[in-house]
């Protein structure tokens, strides 16, 4: 449609239809509503998705806690179990057959097992399986004949760790780690019983919270040991996740359902290099939720009461929004008055220094003192001049003022002397903008018209920065001439620079050193 047209319909249609159209105007109190409604939604939905972060974070935390555990289990184990065995090997190079075994040297080895675990005891039987003499370990029968590990043994194997079993007085678990005496001419063996209060001891520093495990397993898949302790040992070979481990040495997984108790666990593991065992620690999933679910419903119980009180606040404070857009629209109306009036009185004021500046070239005083004053008139019109196009009138920004105060100066001034600058943005207080534009303008006008009076090429450099304690710093330094303060000054800039210096609430100074430095600390706006 065109624009006519367009135009066309809008002029045609009824006058019943423009209050409804006024009434579809936006105005502070909708977008009151519409933020509060917004900003509830949004964050409820930002928690929501911290929650899932949470428990990504929390499941994540749980896998660290349980590979850290396995870590230390594994550590652990391969101490006492590498030890045992250790153990079992010395009396194997001292022993073909269980008679080789002197009373002292059982009795060596008798301490050397104490010193691996408490509970643990040393069993010497012979290759029928029969303890020898009266060196059984109390935790096993007369006769080992029938059990897998001494088996194994028989079987030609040089040492290995049996499942868990039973102690044969108390029925608390227990496991072997037995060793083969004879080498290929089969002599009997030697075994080491460990309580299984040894896993219990792996578990309980871990602090990995209730219904938590740790235990050891062989690489056959038969539990060696747990805790807490199982009646009878476990076959986990048939199990998915123990079939999806056997080439890993360590790592972390989720069981939904252990195969022993049918908790939910985050379970981490690690083989034990050389002992064909794995040590693993778990922790329980709905131990590790039940922190979470626990914050979730705390914040909840904090978020809801302030989401009704958001949206309440939000009905009550567009109720006055609608009072008060009459007010807000004369105090803006005022303020922008207001502004206006600052400017003209800004932009009368230059104008009238300007006028200043024409009558005073017109009196019949000396050139010099015309030019001196004409800067210095210039120096407060450009204050005004810098105010009335900015739209700040509390504070000034000085860089655009000094550099055009320098730029104004140098206009006349001798071409061989170059100006450097380097002014920072600094704010000053509308009152101190004068003074330190007029301070400028006489330390400046001195310098180029006494520093380089003999005709010489020089610099002139002006810096402005803020000091650490917070106030201004401004250095006007030339490579000129220099002077000698203690000369009584023909004019009033010296006397002009101290009483601007004094109504800045600065102090001042100049140095006569290959040319001449003159300082202005002052304080800046706050």
């Amino acid at each position: 449609m065109s624009e006519g047209g367009l135009a066309g319909v809008v002029a045609r249609a009824p006058k019943s239809a423009m209050p409804l159209l006024r009434g579809l105007r936006w105005g502070p109190a909708e977008t009151v509503i519409a933020v509060a409604t917004g900003l509830t939604i949004v964050v409820f939905t930002i928690f929501a998705l911290l929650c899932v972060q949470g428990y990504s974070t929390t499941l994540e935390q749980a896998r660290a806690k349980a590979q850290s555990a396995a870590d230390i289990v594994a550590d652990d184990a391969g101490w006492a179990v590498g030890g045992a065995h250790a153990v079992l090997r010395q009396i194997a190079a001292v022993a073909a057959t269980p008679a080789d075994i002197s009373e002292i040297n059982k009795a060596g080895f008798d301490s050397a097992t104490a010193a691996l675990a408490p509970g643990s005891s040393l069993g010497i039987y012979d290759a029928t399986g029969n303890v020898f003499g009266n060196s059984g370990s109390p935790s096993l029968p007369e006769t080992i004949a029938g059990q897998e590990f001494f088996k194994t043994i028989e079987a030609g194997g040089d040492w290995t760790i049996s499942a868990q079993l039973a102690d044969a007085k108390t029925g608390a678990p227990i496991f072997v780690v037995a060793q083969r005496l004879g080498g290929a001419d089969f002599g009997g063996l030697v075994a080491l019983v460990l309580s299984g209060d040894v896993i219990k001891q792996f578990w309980a520093p871990q602090n990995l919270g209730t219904e938590s495990t740790v235990s050891l397993v062989r690489a056959d898949g038969l539990l060696i040991g747990r805790y807490p302790p199982l009646k009878d040992a476990v076959d986990l070979s048939a199990t998915p996740a123990f079939t999806s481990l056997a080439t890993q040495e360590a790592g972390t997984y989720t069981s939904a359902r252990s195969p022993v108790d049918g908790i939910a666990r985050v379970v981490g593991f690690r083989r034990l290099p050389g002992l064909s065992v794995m040590a693993i620690a778990s922790v329980s999933q709905d131990a590790v939720i039940a922190g979470l679910w626990s914050a979730i419903i705390t914040v909840l119980w904090l978020m809801v009461p302030i989401a009704l009180a958001l949206l309440g606040g939000s009905v009550i404070t567009a109720r006055i929004l609608k009072k008060s857009e009459r007010t807000q629209a004369k105090l803006a109306a005022a303020v922008s008055h207001n502004e206006v009036l600052f400017r003209e009185i800004h932009h009368r004021v230059k104008n009238n220094l300007q006028s200043v500046a024409s009558l005073l070239q017109m009196q019949p005083i000396p050139r010099e003192i015309k030019a001196d004053m004409g800067q210095r008139i210039a120096a407060m019109s450009a204050v005004h001049e810098h105010i009335y196009r900015s739209n700040d009138f509390a504070t000034v920004r000085v860089k655009e003022y000094l550099e055009t105060l320098i730029r104004n100066i140098r206009a006349g001034a001798d071409p061989a002397v170059l100006v450097s600058e380097e002014i920072a943005d600094l704010a000053v207080d509308k009152d101190a903008a004068t003074p330190l534009g007029l301070i400028l303008n006489e330390v400046v006008s001195n310098a180029f018209k006494h520093a380089f009076a003999d005709g010489r090429a020089g610099t002139i450099a002006v810096r402005l920065v803020q000091q650490a304690d917070g106030r201004g710093r401004l250095t006007v330094e030339d490579n000129g001439v220099g002077f000698d303060p203690a000369q009584p000054a023909k004019g009033i800039g010296r006397r002009l620079i101290a009483a601007l210096t004094q109504q800045l609430g600065g102090e001042s100074g100049t140095v006569s050193e290959n040319g001449s430095t003159f300082t202005l600390v002052f304080p800046l706006a706050g």
